[in-house]
């Protein structure tokens, strides 16, 4: 038996036995369909690669640097609160799988959003009349 005919054989024993979950394909087509039309702002600097504290679990707090945003991640009993200035923008869209909330960025650049879910999420800066900025994905 060559390689192909057994990874076949492999892939169709997995999706009998271990199908993937109806919703995926609908949520893969959204993250596809929210890629188009964002310019990407650069990542500058992530507190998950430089902070070294030491010890596990003592500094819970992820602050990150993007060229036109910076964010502060929390965790509380409900979430992550996330904290945002951003350099550009009316309203900054806050997405994960399966959901997203917008919220207005004040005259000074701040924004909060409360009860964002640990996992996969992504931060949209958008200004009326100009093209949307978005970080890329990343796992809080």
């Amino acid at each position: 038996m060559t390689d192909r005919p057994l990874l076949d054989a492999l892939a169709d024993l997995l999706d009998r036995l271990d199908p993937p979950p109806h919703s995926l394909a609908a949520l893969a087509s959204a993250a596809l369909a929210e890629r188009a039309g964002a310019a990407l702002t650069r990542l500058i600097t992530d507190s998950a690669h430089t902070a070294d504290t030491g010890m596990r679990g003592t500094c819970r707090v992820r602050t990150l640097r993007f060229a036109d945003l910076d964010l502060r991640l929390e965790p509380t009993g409900t979430g992550l609160r996330a904290t945002g200035l951003a350099r550009t923008g009316t309203h900054a869209v806050t997405a994960w799988p399966g959901g997203s909330r917008t919220t207005p960025v004040d005259p000074t650049g701040w924004f909060h959003v409360d009860h964002v879910p640990p996992g996969p999420v992504r931060f949209v800066l958008r200004d009326e009349g100009r093209p949307d900025l978005s970080t890329r994905w990343f796992v809080a």
